[in-house]
């Protein structure tokens, strides 16, 4: 019981910093424009943090060490250089979003993308793909946090009681504030996340059992030498894909394309742009250290692949003691909630500003107290989505991360390619999805997709060039059709 104890106190504590910086944040205003997208003054330094942190979540603390525990220190290789590029996904797309909203009132990524096509349907679609696709990855928040708060307290407080309570702190900050108090807490859970995993790792190798990073490489080498080799599923076409995957899809995330809108100037989207490759690709070392280095805890088995998201927790209580391991776990729900609450902002944007319109008239001034109801049901399905999880973290950001990836090029095409048409843009995203539920459907029916579909690149690539052909295709025709029509 004291152990419990001990947890709920500093648990409690975390909590309640986390909801009074929320508090702290929020404004006087009572405008949309504020609530959703901070009335666009969020400085260089700030939109840096809350970029970085938002992208941070269950898949980085627990994803990324279950991934490198299996696949080891090859998996580090293909996630930073793919991140290093990001930085210029920021210039090639946030530059010209923030200019774009700040002259038109643009506050949500389909607003952007349906005005200037002059096509609501192609808004619609655009916006129900970023919120199907978000919605499997919100769910990971919450099981980030129960995974964590159980296996630390050791079944004492339930996986499904953590990932509630985390949801409910974060409605409250995010009712009161919006995009202004997730923000501040970003920044908030971005240097506690960060610090306190830095602090474990360092922890870890000093640790008496472990004796120092050199002893600790040397048992793994001894033992699983193979940790250090790249294995055969790290082919260079999966280096490829995964390289490509991150900068195309995280400016599709709708909590990263959003925060493009709440830059002050233009300078601050060319300061993250920089910051990001510069510090990130150093924050990703941590969890694959703990994910590799786990591999040397002496278990009683090797862990399942579901099991390796169990990774984070199982090294904090074999290796330390549990104040120190509660504190480490703090670090992770704020990875979590930095995620989890932008998320669900940037969907019940979506959803208010795109969605509803369309199926009945609404009033600007209700347009706030609907997006924070939107907050709570968007929170709830999360929730329930977390009950029984489908996969592994990693998986399931995977596929979200592919469905995402399809509006990549109609985003690029609608923001430099004049000659683009909205159906065309239409017939590239539905053709792009369609293989991915294809894909979907084939894993889950235990018939993987043909090796001469993928030819041995991750499913995203593939995915990805058939969406800019389609594309590429479909402007030229409807292009020609229309120059003979008018002749």
């Amino acid at each position: 019981m004291s152990d419990l104890i001990t947890i709920t106190i500093i648990l409690a504590l975390y909590l309640c910093i986390s909801v009074a910086i929320g508090f702290y944040g929020r404004s006087d205003k009572d405008t949309a424009e504020d609530y959703f997208v901070a009335s666009r003054k969020i400085n260089p330094w700030v939109l840096f943090c809350t970029l970085a942190a938002t992208n941070f979540s269950a898949f980085f603390f627990l994803g990324f060490a279950g991934a490198s525990y299996r696949a080891g220190w090859g998996f580090y290789g293909i996630m930073a250089m793919g991140t290093s590029l990001v930085g210029l996904s920021i210039l090639l797309l946030g530059i010209p979003i923030y200019k774009l909203g700040k002259e038109k009132g643009y506050m949500t990524p389909p607003a952007l993308i349906a005005g200037e096509t002059n096509s609501k349907y192609l808004g619609w679609i655009y916006g129900s793909v970023l919120v199907i696709f978000t919605l499997p990855y919100l769910a990971t928040q919450p099981m980030g946090a129960g995974i964590l708060l159980e296996t630390l307290s050791g079944g004492e407080i339930p996986y499904f009681t953590g990932a509630f309570l985390l949801t409910c702190v974060m409605i409250t900050y995010l009712i009161m504030g919006g995009m202004k108090s997730s923000a501040m807490t970003d920044v908030f859970q971005g240097i506690l996340m960060f610090a306190i995993l830095a602090i474990f790792v360092i922890g870890f190798f000093i640790h008496e059992d472990i004796g120092g990073f050199s002893e600790a490489g040397q048992s793994l080498w001894d033992n699983k030498p193979e940790k250090f080799i790249r294995e055969g599923n790290f082919t260079w076409q999966i280096i490829f894909s995964y390289t490509i995957l991150w900068p195309i899809t995280v400016p599709m995330f709708p909590q990263l394309f959003s925060r493009f809108y709440i830059a002050e100037d233009d300078k601050a989207i060319r300061t993250a742009a920089w910051l990001y490759p510069t510090v990130v690709p150093i924050l990703f070392l941590f969890p694959v250290i703990i994910g590799v280095y786990g591999n040397i805890v002496d278990f009683d088995r090797t862990l399942t692949k579901a099991e390796s998201d169990n990774i984070l927790p199982l090294v904090l209580t074999e290796y330390a003691p549990l104040w120190a391991g509660a504190i480490v776990c703090i670090g992770a729900i704020a990875a979590f909630m930095s995620t989890a609450d932008s998320q669900i902002l940037a969907m019940s944007s979506i959803i208010t500003k795109d969605g509803l319109p369309a199926i009945t008239e609404m009033k600007e001034e209700n347009e706030k107290q609907i997006g924070r109801l939107l907050i709570i049901i968007l929170a709830i399905i999360g929730l329930v989505l977390a009950y029984d999880p489908p996969d592994t973290i990693f998986d399931i950001v995977s596929q979200a991360f592919t469905g995402l990836a399809v509006l990549f090029p109609t985003t690029v095409a609608v923001l430099y390619w004049k000659r683009v048409r909205a159906k065309s843009c239409i017939i590239s995203i539905i053709a792009g999805e369609i293989i991915v539920g294809w894909s979907y459907w084939s894993s889950k029916t235990g018939n993987p997709i043909p090796e001469w579909f993928t030819q041995g690149f991750h499913i995203s690539t593939p995915v990805i060039l058939i969406t800019i052909i389609v594309l590429w295709i479909s402007t030229e025709i409807e292009e020609r059709l229309s120059n003979n029509a008018s002749s």
